[in-house]
């Protein structure tokens, strides 16, 4: 065999195997995130009862008062299931950065200007005069405070995501974020003022149509969850948007970019139907026509001040988990409250009962720490599948995948689906496909996707 072919097909084999571990990653994150909520709801449902009990026990007025709504609690935690899955996420990438297998660390210099310029008090007076003296001022680059946006909204959406799944099953939920295409296409209308082919907004008909039929055919349906799912499709929309400008303004020689309808382009092909609860920081990575150097199968080593698209997530999952710690204590510190008050009051247990309720909670917390690895590794291994294929190949295997965690959903939570649903989802999710390709070809930005020089990117084309 040729050399030539023997690497192509080495390249083709290492695509599929890429696309496995993805769709492998996505159906664990989204089972064991799924299995995390609905334990910890159990959980919280039983702690809240107790923290009745005790607190009747404390007042006198005996139990009277446990069979209220607390014996109902309708709360999983996602909040602050969301928060720490932030921080499994955060951890893994502080570990590649420490380690020195990932770096530079994005916006390492700002940040160190930012903390040398706080207005902290010299420690002594000895210090104040003939210590180095403090800058007063720093400058904000337009890079961090983009970095900081994108982790707005990443935190945003993918807490809205969360309390979507938290109310739903995995299938309608993800028939719910079928429509991030819509905001998708609204947003580059608003911020970017691309007006794409009508064709490529028609085909969006299909997608919200689907939708539609699968809700109103559903007995999980509620408004609550639908403005979850949709508040999540807005801001991964917003999300991906800023992506894209912070990646091109990092990536360009001449900064500001003046043509910003890359929105298009190759890579955020992937991003607008399938960036959602299980993939972040949306496309934003060069255009799918920059070729690396050769031996560079990866987009990180050309990026400038570690502002690659993998190396970016890891910031904005960082920032992420700090943003979400006051969002989870101010809406859910009460039912924190309420666990940490029956735990206090079972101090004098007897040690069976003890360990049956440990047992419990290292599940649960294995279940979150093993959904937030997934979700974190799933990004990984999404990037390396941008970086090697055609997106209309990236199409089909995001409507496979989408179809994949749907009926993995189904069938590991026995989740009874109607007819008409079937068919809404059916129709959204065919929609979708449909967009992506509708967009390649007639989008703004051309149909040119060319990818790397390495043999991986030219043989992915074939595929």
């Amino acid at each position: 065999m040729p050399p030539s072919s023997r690497n192509c097909y080495s390249s083709r084999l290492r695509i599929l195997l890429c696309f496995a571990m993805w769709y492998a990653l996505n159906v664990a994150y989204n089972v064991t995130n799924k299995w995390a909520l609905d334990d910890v709801r159990v959980y919280v449902g039983s702690h809240r009862l107790q923290a009745g009990d005790v607190k009747d026990d404390a007042d006198g007025g005996g139990d009277t008062t446990t069979t209220t709504a607390v014996a109902n609690v309708p709360s999983a935690l996602p909040l602050t299931i969301g928060c720490m899955q932030f921080l499994v996420g955060a951890t893994y990438s502080i570990a590649l950065w420490v380690s020195g297998i990932r770096g530079p660390v994005p916006h390492a210099a700002e940040l160190s200007t930012l903390v040398l310029a706080l207005p902290l008090p010299p420690l002594t007076s000895r210090r104040r005069a003939v210590g180095s003296p403090r800058r007063q001022t720093a400058t904000i680059t337009p890079a961090l405070r983009g970095t900081f946006r994108i982790a707005l909204y990443h935190t945003l959406g993918q807490l809205c995501t969360i309390l979507c799944l938290s109310s739903n099953s995995i299938g309608f939920a993800h028939v719910i974020k079928a429509m991030e295409p819509l905001f998708s296409a609204l947003a580059a209308l608003v911020i970017f003022g691309q007006m794409m082919d009508v064709r490529v907004y028609l085909s969006l008909l299909p997608v919200v149509g689907g939708v539609f039929l699968a809700c109103a055919g559903s007995d999980e349906f509620s408004w609550t969850s639908f403005a979850y799912g949709m508040g999540s499709n807005a801001f991964f929309a917003m999300r991906g948007v800023i992506s894209k400008v912070v990646m091109d303004a990092s990536t360009s020689t001449t900064p500001p970019p003046t043509d910003r309808r890359g929105l298009g382009i190759s890579r955020d092909e992937e991003s607008e139907p399938m960036m959602n609860e299980d993939d972040d920081v949306k496309g934003g990575g060069k255009s799918g026509g920059e070729n690396p150097e050769p031996g560079r199968g990866n987009e990180e080593d050309d990026a400038p001040e570690g502002l690659s698209p993998a190396n970016l997530f890891a910031a904005v999952t960082c920032v992420s988990f700090v943003l979400s710690v006051p969002v989870a204590l101010i809406f859910e510190g009460s039912i924190l409250r309420d666990i940490c008050r029956v735990h206090a009051a079972d101090g004098a247990d007897d040690g069976s009962q003890r360990g049956r309720g440990g047992n419990r909670e290292k599940i649960i917390f294995a279940y979150i720490i093993a959904s937030g690895l997934f979700h974190y590794l799933n990004n990984e291994v999404m990037y390396l599948v941008l970086s090697n294929v055609h997106p209309i190949t990236l199409a089909v295997g995001n409507t496979m995948k989408r179809v994949f965690i749907i009926v993995t959903g189904v069938l590991v939570f026995a989740t009874p689906i109607s007819l008409q649903t079937a068919i809404g989802s059916a129709i959204a999710i065919v929609g979708v496909f449909v967009y992506s390709l509708m967009k390649q070809w007639y989008g703004s930005s051309g149909g040119g996707c060319s990818k790397g020089s390495n043999g991986a990117g030219v043989c992915a084309k074939a595929l």
